[in-house]
């Protein structure tokens, strides 16, 4: 009997969600493994020579029918197993290291493997029940002539409607040489009368002499009467199309030539005149765009010192290598990413090329696809599900050597992997977020699986970041990580083809307490505003950033101290209006919750509301109050909620179509905007005060890389930071684009309190909507991790467990959230094992405790 291991598809039992948990196994079923909740099955005689690893199978499962995957076959089973019903596809749908990748991130994570499964797989491939439908390629009609183009006129005599008149001119047409009478004619075509030979007289088409009948008009002209007669005038515009492309036609390009209904296709394929063939048309999210192609520039000497070291260190060797590409804005990351896949594409593999946010990939495809023209392809979320399938379809074929896409597109099916690069490393956005609503079981950091893959399957692995994270250089003092430095800016646009160096641009640090003292209570000092007018007046463009939405932050009551807060979540509302500065509302940015604007204060009746600090809409408006001829664009998550908006924004800022962007934290990160001179941070403060022993990191990251968006040309370029902490080391650090001084002092901060990197830690947060229930919960979840911990010798310095405690925002959607912060060498491997029930979440290594 031959035994298979199999993981089912079946709702995940730790949902914050009160969805139905996972059915308990019938008895002969009950042989799940306790850490990956594997099962046994065998196969029948008719699939034993075609199941393998990674094929997607229906089983029963109690009084269901579940897909499940196989995952290996094994020698015995240590119950009874039952037969695997029928294959649900013919092909395997994962390859043994997708399967080896998938059990690692369900351990090193502490997740369901059904949900690690899920992260290889295109959305909608996999189906709750038989009759279910899942995610499908598109299926397109092609349509071709059967027949050389002279042969299809007597074919076309077969269709459309006979009549006296026709039968009259094809017997004419077979018998040009005889000159019938009317009654001979009328017997032979089996008219009743002669109406259809007078007919055809008074079309000038016969004449009628002593009662004899000829043709009047010569054979063509014959022909084409008899065709319209018939009534097929209407096939020869396609016919025509056919006979002039030369070649087979899908069915919308031809209809793009000519009107070409099915039911007429159909009655031309009936006549043997085209042929009809249905095929699988791979969507192509990239299809009719052109990018201009470029060549390789010359590297400088710092590019060609790196990347010496990368073809030595990486390349030579046969296990690849992990870097850390540490290189200033406009310093030549890029090229040295090209680099990397150019000489992975000339033996034969392929790479998979991270970004940190959807809104890059258009410019970072723009640069590959110049570079590798047809070799590249994108994943991600936006894509329509039938898009992505198509996509995942075509990268398993191998049909793409360049996959770009945030951090899901780190499971993208390549054959052949070699590379894998990360630009922008130290973004938080690689890390899957526990905060997400939704039914997400496994908050994974693409780093650290790609640095498992890079292990597993001897692939190089390049991270390249202008602020690396905390983790990735401290691995480069640990050596576990090879570091690789840039610390000259490239001038991005050579006109003479040699290459010329530009400094990173100064940074003025404004004291807004020192401009509400001297009376200005602008959003803007007196300093940013001047350079904001003085860089318009030269035809250059300005970045204005703000790290925060909406119009005013919150609303006040002056009287009481009431602040409008979500009913679902406990926090502020934001303040928001439409374009034209009407349609007031008060958004939750939580559950996007919409509630309207109070005229009075719902607590004390007070009519003393007011509106306090500022979103990207406000900042707009204060914009148009100095400069109200100013084009002005914003890119936040209000503006580009639409498919495709990202790029037709980045598109039209580049084109110089506006004068100013103005943006969130989306705007900070990789563009390349040469006519950008100026950087305006309005409020650097936001977030570095946050209780997140990250908010110093994340703070020197974002003012870093926006500062980084000016000077990117000839031009030169210039910021200006607005602050009330101006002395912090995090603003100060960030003005003099110092890296290493903020890396010391901030792993000082981290090393003394025992936060990451230094020590390791597990974040796991329950959901639930009663609070005494929350209580109740998370205190006897306290109790069975502290006990593990005393009973594996780790309680004392070694681990410890903080809480439980409300989180940041204690209520979210209208569940109330409470969390337990635990601390040890490996939290995994404490929580392994543990019964954790639905409402719990699992945060390893978290990117943030708010």
């Amino acid at each position: 009997m031959h035994i298979i291991e199999v993981v089912v598809n079946v709702p995940i039992r730790r949902t914050f969600r009160r969805d139905q948990p996972v059915p308990p196994p019938p008895d002969d079923e009950a042989d799940a493994g306790e850490a990956l909740q594997t099962y046994h099955y065998h196969l029948p005689p008719e699939l034993e020579s075609v199941v393998e690893a990674g094929h997607l199978v229906w089983a029963p499962f109690g009084a269901q029918e579940v897909q499940a995957v196989v995952l290996r076959r094994v020698s015995a089973a240590p119950v009874p197993t039952k037969p695997i019903l029928r294959l649900a596809r013919p092909e395997p749908v994962l390859t043994p290291a997708q399967i080896e990748l998938a059990a690692w991130i369900a351990e090193y994570y502490v997740a369901p493997f059904a949900e690690a499964i899920r992260l290889c797989l295109p959305p909608g491939l996999l189906g709750r029940s038989p009759g279910q439908r899942s995610v499908r390629s598109r299926r397109a009609t092609r349509v071709e002539l059967a027949l050389p183009a002279e042969a299809v006129q007597e074919h076309l005599l077969t269709l459309g409607r006979a009549s006296g008149q026709t039968r009259v001119l094809e017997w004419l047409l077979a018998h040009r040489n005889e000159t019938p009478t009317v009654a001979e004619l009328q017997a032979t075509c089996h008219l009743r009368s002669d109406s259809a030979i007078q007919s055809l007289r008074k079309l000038g088409a016969v004449r009628v002499e002593d009662r004899q009948v000829a043709l009047q008009i010569d054979v063509a002209a014959a022909a084409d009467l008899l065709l319209t007669l018939r009534g097929v005038d209407k096939y020869r515009p396609i016919i025509a199309a056919l006979a002039a492309s030369g070649q087979p036609l899908w069915r919308h390009e031809l209809e793009a030539l000519t009107p070409a209904p099915m039911t007429l296709l159909r009655e031309l394929q009936a006549a043997g005149i085209v042929v009809l063939r249905e095929e699988v048309v791979l969507r192509d999210p990239l299809m009719g765009r052109t990018y201009p192609q470029t060549a390789a520039p010359p590297l400088t000497s710092e590019q060609a010192a790196v990347w010496q070291r990368i073809v030595t260190e990486g390349l030579d060797q046969p296990g690849g290598g992990v870097f850390l590409l540490h290189g200033v804005t406009g310093s030549g990351k890029t090229e040295i990413y090209l680099r990397a896949i150019d000489a992975m594409i000339r033996r034969g593999q392929q790479a998979i090329v991270l970004v940190p946010e959807i809104a890059l990939t258009p410019q970072t495809v723009a640069r590959f696809a110049g570079r590798f023209p047809g070799r590249v392809t994108v994943i991600h979320s936006a894509l329509s599900p039938g898009e992505r399938y198509d996509v995942w379809r075509a990268i398993r074929t191998g049909q793409y050597d360049v996959v770009i896409g945030p951090r899901s597109a780190l499971f993208a099916p390549v054959p052949a992997l070699g590379l894998i690069i990360i630009d922008e490393e130290h973004e938080g956005t690689y890390k899957q977020d526990a905060e997400v609503w939704g039914g997400a079981n496994v908050f994974y950091d693409a780093r650290t699986v790609a640095r498992h893959m890079a292990a597993t399957q001897g692939c190089l692995l390049i991270a390249g970041s202008a602020t690396p994270s905390l983790e990735s250089y401290l691995a480069t003092q640990q050596g576990d990580m090879i570091l690789l430095e840039m610390s000259q800016r490239v001038m991005g646009h050579r006109l003479d083809g040699v290459t010329h160096y530009a400094e990173l641009p100064p940074v003025e640090v404004v004291d807004m307490r020192q401009e509400l003292r001297a009376g200005n209570r602008s959003i803007f000092s007196r300093s940013l505003a001047s350079q904001l007018l003085e860089t318009l007046a030269a035809g250059e463009q300005v970045i204005l950033f703000l790290n925060r939405r909406g119009t005013n932050t919150f609303i006040l009551c002056r009287d009481c101290g009431y602040v409008a807060e979500c009913q679902r979540c406990a926090v502020p509302l934001t303040y928001h209006t439409d374009a034209t500065g009407h349609a007031a509302r008060l958004v939750c940015h939580h559950c996007n919750r919409v509630y309207p604007v109070p005229e009075v204060c719902p607590a004390c009746k007070s009519k003393r509301i007011r509106f306090f600090g500022a979103g990207t809409e406000r900042i707009e408006e204060a914009v148009k109050e100095i400069v109200p001829a100013a084009r002005v664009l914003r890119w936040d998550a209000d503006t580009t909620a639409r498919k495709g908006s990202h790029e037709q924004l980045m598109a039209a800022f580049a084109a110089h179509e506006a004068d100013i962007l103005i943006g969130t934290q989306m705007i900070a990160k990789g563009l390349d905007l040469p006519l950008v001179t100026l950087v305006g941070v309005v409020s650097a403060d936001v977030g570095l005060f946050l209780p997140d022993f990250r908010s110093s990191e994340r703070t020197f990251q974002l003012l870093t890389q926006v500062a980084g968006r000016a000077g990117r040309s000839a031009r030169g370029g210039r910021v200006v930071i607005q602050s009330y902490r101006p002395d912090h080391y995090v603003i100060q650090a960030a003005a003099r684009h110092d890296y290493q001084g903020f890396y010391a002092r901030e792993l000082d901060f981290r090393r003394e309190h025992g936060y990451p990197p230094v020590r390791r830690l597990a974040r796991l947060i329950y959901w639930e909507k009663r609070l005494d229930r929350v209580r109740q919960e998370t205190q006897r979840m306290a109790k069975v991790v502290q006990q593990r911990l005393v009973s594996m010798g780790l309680a004392g310095q070694a681990a410890s467990l903080l809480g439980p405690a409300p989180a940041f925002f204690e209520r979210y959607r209208g569940y109330y959230r409470w969390q337990l912060l635990l601390r040890a060498p490996d939290p995994a491997n404490v929580l392994r094992g543990l019964d954790i029930p639905f409402g719990w979440r699992i945060d390893i290594d978290p990117l943030s405790l708010l």
